[in-house]
């Protein structure tokens, strides 16, 4: 564990929920893992993981954030400045 902690967003819980939405071992949702061709994520599931996110941390993610959601640890950084802006 990383023990990556921005803005109180801990990068484990959204590697765990990314994990659940695709169906896969947490360990197999790797910080390098690209989120498209690695782990097969298309654009409805890019949108189900962003609305999932915007669930747990009371944000809103754009359209346009969505697509640039590429890896783990984009994704943390994302969520951190919302959060942290919130």
């Amino acid at each position: 564990m990383s023990g990556n902690h921005a803005s109180g967003v801990d990068i484990e819980d959204i590697r765990a929920l990314i994990a659940e939405e695709l169906e896969l071992g947490v360990e197999e949702v790797t910080d390098d893992a690209d989120l498209a061709s690695d782990l097969e994520v298309d654009s409805l599931s890019a949108m189900e993981i962003a609305v999932l996110l915007e669930k747990k941390y009371r944000i809103k993610i754009s359209e346009e954030e969505i697509k640039s959601l590429t890896s783990l640890p984009v994704i943390h950084k994302l969520v951190s400045a919302k959060v942290g802006a919130a």
